[in-house]
């Protein structure tokens, strides 16, 4: 009994014995154990980053109240210049594949990557555009075309197949995304997902702030590779089976190719329109982020506009509007399509690209609308039924449609008859007959022959017969009976108006239109034009643009 009793002691003694080494390890942890659990957590922190310095200039944004947030940065001096909201973070959509293309350079520099690799990848396809069944096949790309297909039409299963080759699958690739802007000081910023699609709920939509989007851009015009991709226009992208030809949705890269060479735009129905744009001027590196804004033209504009309007206040003077774009093939190289080039025989003429109406018919196949044959050949529905003089939309199989479309023809042109509109596209008659050379002057019918003989195709030579003309035309010093039968028999010359013709081309704006001429606002474009609303512009509209004297 005793021993029992003993035996009931002993392992009281040691549960009790055991409870309290637990406690005082709970109270007090274990000093080796904390040191280290210190660098671990140490070398995840990012080290504090310094302060951008914000130095706001009054009167550089147009329509600020149409941003939702966004900033413009002086590379130069180090400084913000105008800012609104820049630490609040929105959903970014596609600005998202910027750290796409940042961690590709990043392995391509470390040695584990190469551009020319080959990336095999999966695709799924219709058998056409209306059928049911869906074939799967592989394509293989280089890396270097599968970041020109992010970064460029910003295509987001080329996002996908990049995080998927760099990292194995897309959660490890994500995570080092959210790592990567941690380690740049990017506090504010979530990645979900590689491509910036918006997520089932907002609460997971990728999201940064125009300060968090700064320091990434900042960090990728370190990289010359970087800039080289953005900076195409028109990117010719090949993979083993066939070839295609993207245009870059940052159409300020096409409309100043000299100027503006990155880096990426986005939308989603939450994020609106975004744009990260970057330019260099006379060496003069700017930074503009815009978010939110309600329309890509809008968006457009108004960055074009504050890039410019810094520009003057500094004294670089505005960035020159430019017409076409790089192309680039495999390996990035310059168009090889020049817009202009000199003749060998005759220095005094030049070829130009000018935009023609061909004519072309339609046979309506099964299971087309009106809607799908406008769209294929760029035109309105509206267009399309005046050419063929349709009362409805309805459209049978069979039927042969009338369409005019948009073609480019070089023409040679006397370089005394050119315009300062270098990039002016032609003027079209209806019928799609021989077309007229970069810009037209119309001048008003005129009984009398000294006026009309002076009219002449060009604004330049307008001007100076115009003078000679109301001179000779003007009353001679005479007595003040015979001044007054001379007024009464001979008219004072009407004062001539000059105008010139534009074709509206697809991706014009009324700003982008008006910033080719001189002296000419979106306003007086609307007020000779008798445009009510900007965004019923069409491409194929014929604008009359009054050229000064």
């Amino acid at each position: 009994m005793r021993g029992e009793k003993g035996y009931f002691i002993g392992i009281v003694t040691a549960f009790f014995m055991l409870f309290t080494v637990l406690l005082q390890a709970q109270v007090a942890p274990d000093s080796a154990t904390t040191q280290v659990s210190i660098p671990v957590i140490s070398s995840e922190v990012p080290q504090p980053i310094k302060e951008i310095l914000v130095d706001t200039i009054g009167g550089l944004v147009y329509r600020e109240q149409d941003i939702r947030a966004g900033l413009l940065y002086d590379a130069e001096r180090g400084a913000v210049v105008w800012q609104k909201d820049m630490y609040y973070a929105y959903p970014i959509a596609s600005l998202t594949k910027m750290m796409v293309a940042l961690l590709t350079v990043d392995d391509i520099r470390a040695g584990k990557r190469d551009w020319s690799d080959e990336v095999v990848v999966d695709r799924v396809y219709k058998k056409s555009k209306r059928s049911r069944h869906v074939y799967k096949t592989t394509e293989t790309y280089t890396l270097e075309s599968l970041v020109q297909l992010a970064m460029i039409p910003s295509n987001n299963q080329a996002c996908v197949d990049i995080g998927k080759y760099l990292d194995g699958d897309l959660e490890t690739f994500v995570k080092r995304m959210n790592s990567r802007a941690l380690s740049l000081g990017m506090k504010n910023t979530f990645y979900s997902n590689p491509s910036g699609l918006p997520g089932v709920v907002k609460e997971v939509d990728n999201s940064a702030s125009p300060h968090d989007l700064l320091l990434l851009a900042l960090e990728m015009i370190k990289y010359e590779e970087i800039l080289k991709i953005t900076s195409i226009g028109y990117a010719e992208v090949t993979n083993d089976k066939r070839t295609g030809v993207f245009r870059n949705h940052n159409h300020l890269v096409i409309d100043y190719e000299n100027d503006v060479d990155g880096l990426k735009t986005g939308y989603t129905k939450r994020a609106k329109f975004c744009l990260v744009a970057t330019s260099k001027k006379d060496g003069h590196r700017l930074i503009s982020i815009v978010l939110g804004v309600d329309g890509p033209y809008l968006r457009n504009e108004i960055v074009a506009t504050m890039l410019n309007n810094y520009y003057e206040k500094i004294g670089c003077g505005a960035m020159i509007p430019t017409n076409g774009g790089p192309v680039a093939r495999k390996s990035i190289v310059s168009n090889p399509l020049v817009e202009e080039f000199k003749a060998e025989s005759d220095s005094n003429v030049t070829y130009k690209t000018v935009w023609t109406k061909k004519k072309k018919t339609h046979t309506v196949r099964g299971g087309e609308t009106l809607s799908g044959i406008s769209a294929k050949y760029n035109v309105s529905m509206a267009q399309v039924k005046k050419w063929n003089r349709m009362k409805t939309t309805k459209v049978l199989k069979g039927q042969k449609l009338l369409v005019y479309v948009n073609t480019p023809v070089k023409v040679a042109i006397k370089n005394e008859n050119v315009l300062d509109n270098e990039d002016e596209t032609a003027a079209q008659s209806v019928d799609g007959e021989s077309p007229a050379i970069a810009a037209k002057i119309e001048m008003p019918e005129s009984s009398d022959d000294s006026t009309a003989e002076q009219v002449t195709p060009t604004a330049k030579k307008v001007t100076e017969p115009t003078k000679k003309a109301s001179a000779s035309t003007a009353p001679k010093k005479a007595p003040a009976k015979s001044n007054t039968t001379a007024s009464a028999s001979k008219p004072a010359p009407k004062p001539v108006r000059q105008y010139v013709y534009h074709i509206v081309q697809p991706g014009d704006t009324l700003w982008s239109i008006a910033q080719r001429y001189d002296g000419i606002s979106v306003d007086d474009l609307k007020r000779v034009n008798n445009i009510h609303n900007s965004k019923s512009l069409k491409p194929g509209t014929k604008l009359k643009i009054k050229v000064k004297a």
